[in-house]
């Protein structure tokens, strides 16, 4: 994975790695690196479980990390090295619903206040046509079957997927897409695809029937609604205050982290497992592989042979997602408000890659000058932003600039604004930001999720990630979910927020 930070036109950062450029020599093994829990994966899930067993185990936990910090996919960034307390802009998961109990009491718990600002227009573009009502576009769906009385045509659409007598049968079709063709019709599917901010749900070849347990989900959660207006909650301090909380904590009980060091290979021994670093060697009697399913394929070992070898891993399929952010010297975009004086908050379009522009309303991002300029989940449009940010970063701002024209720039809807000239641009490339069940299987999201706890037997070792909860609602919230199942059951913590789920 490639990605890359520029600032005026400057390069200040690049990776292009993987565990195995480090080799595999062979570091003798150390006797005092013995550990009770190896925690192999820093990302959110790791980190909550070793924040969870630190009071239990504490310096015999050991926490391997291959990046230089921690958080994985939650990940925030300052306006400039210099700002290292923040104020923090985020590339990944950037808030929680107000039906995610789980990061709502962590928040409390960790002492995190959560800001609450008016989901205001979201502004969207397809076939030609602008609005800030996803209902308007009747007009370019003339076939749309709905009952036009009734208006919420989203709603409408994704209630007969959901609660329609279809339902019943969907083991009988092949995929996603066949059985809402079925239940909606092609129009139907072309409506949801075009108004709604992400398409990899409709493009990728999706298992049917977890697709639809995992938007019962969101539904409880309260992330499907009208035209996108949710009610969001973001952290003071960014998605990241939940992991420098828990950072904290972890280190004061005194867990051995260590990032900058990724393991490139895991073995059965007689202590328990055999773990090799490109700096040491050491053994543990109990493994947490918190390494989403495109990590876990890059470690070698007999042990990740047999986990990849499970049909429950192969069955699983990461969504590719690009992100742009841009901080600017004046926010050109508080200037986007409709004819009654309304912000926008969101933006979406069909008529270039940017795909998706989040606005930040909250108290405490607004300031910050920065906004994330593309957020993208399409397979030719990732391909496409992802071989700009090889080239010269003028290339990638003026394709950026040219979407936010097409967009802001005189839409008929809001008022025209000009768009500014960036001071500096993030392009992050995530491989799998979300999981979901390829189609062809026979697996649910709880069958993976039930197997994740114990996936081969007579082994003490479990994988704690969301990439092993495709029931997921949002960024983070399944991997926090993954990590409480995995210490509910293995440790009987007992800790609350899986409601019916065992």
């Amino acid at each position: 994975m490639k990605n890359r930070l520029f600032e005026t036109g400057q390069i200040l950062a690049s990776t292009d790695w993987s565990p195995m450029d480090a080799g595999l020599a062979q570091p003798a093994v150390d006797p005092t690196t013995d550990l009770d829990i190896a925690i192999i994966g820093g990302g959110v899930a790791g980190l909550h479980t070793a924040y969870r067993l630190a009071p239990r185990y504490g310096p015999r936990i050991g926490l391997f990390e291959q990046d230089q910090r921690l958080g994985g996919r939650v990940f925030d960034v300052p306006a400039s090295a210099d700002q290292t307390d923040g104020p923090f802009v985020q590339l990944g998961a950037r808030r929680i619903m107000d039906g995610q109990s789980v990061l709502i009491g962590l928040a409390q718990e960790l002492g995190i206040p959560l800001q609450k600002p008016e989901m205001l227009e979201e502004l969207g573009f397809t076939r030609g046509m602008f609005s800030t009502n996803n209902d308007d576009f009747i007009r370019v769906f003339p076939t749309l079957d709905v009952d036009r009385a009734r208006g919420g045509y989203e709603t409408q659409l994704y209630e007969r997927l959901l609660k329609g007598p279809e339902r019943a049968h969907v083991d009988h079709y092949p995929n996603l897409r066949a059985y809402a063709e079925k239940v909606i019709g092609k129009e139907g599917c072309a409506f949801l695809h075009d108004t709604y901010r992400f398409r990899a749900d409709h493009e990728y070849d999706l298992n049917a029937k977890a697709y639809l347990d995992y938007l019962d989900e969101e539904n409880d959660a309260g992330a499907i609604c009208p035209s996108g207006h949710c009610q969001s909650l973001y952290p003071v301090g960014g998605m990241s205050a939940y992991t420098r909380g828990m950072e904290q904590s972890v280190r004061e009980l005194g867990v051995q982290i260590h990032l900058s060091e990724p393991v490139l290979a895991i073995h059965k021994c007689a202590a328990g497992y055999l773990l090799q670093t490109p700096r040491r060697a050491l053994t543990a009697r109990s493994l947490v592989l918190a390494l989403p399913p495109v990590a876990l394929a890059q470690v070698q070992g007999e042990i990740p042979e047999k986990i990849r070898a499970q049909a429950e891993f192969q069955a699983l399929v990461g969504v590719r997602v690009t992100t742009i952010t841009q901080w600017y010297p004046e926010p050109w975009w508080r200037g986007i408000v409709t004819a009654n004086g309304r912000h926008v908050w969101r933006a979406w379009t069909t008529g270039h890659c940017i795909n998706s522009v989040e606005i930040p309303l909250e108290e405490y991002a607004a300031p910050q000058n920065a906004i994330r300029v593309v957020y993208n989940d399409q397979t030719d449009c990732a391909e496409k932003w992802s071989q700009l940010a090889k080239g010269p970063i003028a290339a990638l701002e003026k394709e950026v600039a040219f979407g936010l024209t097409h967009l802001f720039g005189n839409n008929q809807v809001t008022r025209p604004v000009t768009i500014g000239t960036p001071s500096k641009t993030v392009f992050w490339e995530w491989p799998d930001a979300w999981y979901y069940l390829r189609a062809g299987n026979h697996f649910t999201n709880h069958d993976i999720y039930r197997w994740a706890v114990h996936p081969l037997p007579g082994e003490d070792l479990a994988l704690v990630s969301d990439g092993y909860n495709p029931q997921r609602s949002g960024w983070a919230d399944a991997a926090y979910k993954s990590s409480i199942h995995y210490l509910n059951h293995r440790f009987d913590m007992r800790l609350p927020g899986l409601g019916r789920r065992t």
